[in-house]
């Protein structure tokens, strides 16, 4: 099945996941991505294989494939005339070309955005970006841990205040994910535009601005004029809502608890006697003023059933409540399952993963497949045969290391 973007050309320079997220995702819409690895290859490779080392390789490398497939992979090393001269001709005939190199580099090989406006009009040229462009940080190395999730301030304040404090730790790749995401819709808008226009454009998307967006509203209500403090206890959360452990040891957690409609049900799926009975607790401001006794009162309570009963109970008085999920317990669940989140993928070793499927959902493009992403250089050959290379132009490329072929790299 042809899906909306089949035609369009995307050149990818780019490494670890942010970048590399949203080409796979253009390739799943059907557009063909060719992606630019130095001849040592995307240091992503050597990251993914790192998670499970005794059992990860170049031939089962699921953490990669994620991010990467469905691509093209050439290896060239652009500090050579004919490696960029190469470069240049994947330039030429590409619609799109997706980076997260560092500005400062960019420039220093002549192809950051300023470099290529004229001489590739049509060209949307989309990057990914640590702190922005401007500012102190701008030219500091980073990553989805240290300018998203860090600098962002959740690690710091999403922590439970209490006697053992530390800062939580940063989930992997998901700030890089969440930006990934906005550029791959600028670049869909921006390959919009163009069909009426004929004109490219430069798109960003930088790890700081988007955590800035997304913890937008702790980011307001921290202002001064409002007051809220950051980290909380657990007896700040606004019980009922928040999470609570049960009698299985598990946790649940009750969304929008402060609101009246869902407290209404929870005083039902509680029955009589239930804590706003209490004096201590009869309207809101004793409530706040005893948020710690009123906390406790329903740490209490949830403690005497299990999460599954209490999730049939919640789901019953219709409760925004969920049994609080292990990342272990996605590859089994029968909710991913029955929506094909998921997908068996077979990799070159042999083995058979569970992977996350592809988040993209349109009619037009189907249930989109992983593969298997190729090794370094893995098509290399291919990819300067399009470009008009012969056989000795080639092999000539590869001797002088312009190039890399899947043996020379492995």
């Amino acid at each position: 099945m042809a899906g909306p973007l089949t035609g369009v050309k995307v050149l990818e320079l780019a490494t670890m996941v942010a970048a590399p997220s949203c080409a796979r995702i253009l390739s799943d819409m059907g557009a063909e991505v060719i992606k630019v690895e130095h001849p040592k290859g995307d240091g992503w490779r050597r990251s993914a294989i790192g998670f499970r080392a005794e059992r990860f390789s170049d031939d089962e490398s699921p953490v990669f494939d994620i991010y990467n497939s469905g691509k093209k992979h050439i290896a060239i090393n652009l500090k050579t005339e004919k490696g960029m001269e190469a470069f240049h001709k994947l330039l030429a005939e590409a619609d799109v070309f997706v980076t997260n190199t560092r500005p400062a580099g960019l420039k220093r090989l002549g192809i950051y955005y300023d470099d290529l406006k004229e001489k590739y009009p049509s060209l949307i040229y989309a990057i990914i970006l640590g702190y922005g462009e401007k500012g102190p940080d701008a030219d500091m190395p980073a990553f989805d841990v240290t300018a998203f999730w860090s600098k962002g301030g959740f690690l710091r304040d999403m922590a439970p205040l209490n006697e053992n404090y530390a800062p939580v730790n940063a989930p992997s790749s998901v700030g890089d994910t969440a930006c990934g995401y906005l550029l791959l819709a600028q670049i869909c808008a921006a390959l919009y535009s163009r069909k009426e226009t004929g004109k490219g454009d430069f798109v960003r998307s930088g790890l700081y601005h988007n955590a800035v967006f997304m913890m937008g509203t702790m980011q307001i209500i921290t202002q001064a004029p409002f007051g809220a403090k950051y980290p909380r206890s657990r007896a700040d959360g606004g019980a009922p809502g928040g999470a609570f452990e049960c009698a299985d040891g598990e946790w649940i957690f009750i969304a929008m608890g402060g609101d009246p409609v869902v407290q209404e049900k929870i005083r039902k799926m509680l029955g009589h006697p239930h804590p706003w009975e209490d004096p201590r607790f009869a309207t809101p401001e004793l409530r706040a003023q005893n948020r710690r006794e009123w906390y406790e009162t329903f740490r209490a309570i949830f403690l005497q059933k299990t999460s599954t009963e209490w999730k049939a109970l919640g789901q019953a008085a219709d409760i925004p409540m969920s049994i609080m999920g292990h990342f272990a317990d996605i590859s089994e669940d029968e909710q991913a399952w029955a929506n094909d989140y998921l997908e068996r993928v077979t990799f070159r070793s042999g083995n058979t993963n569970v992977m996350p499927r592809s988040p993209l959902e349109m009619d037009s493009v189907g249930l989109p497949v992983t593969k298997c992403a190729s090794y370094v250089g893995g098509d290399t050959v291919e990819v300067l045969r399009d470009l008009g290379y012969s056989e000795e132009e080639i092999a000539e490329m590869c001797a002088s290391g312009a190039v890399a072929t899947e043996k020379q790299s492995s």
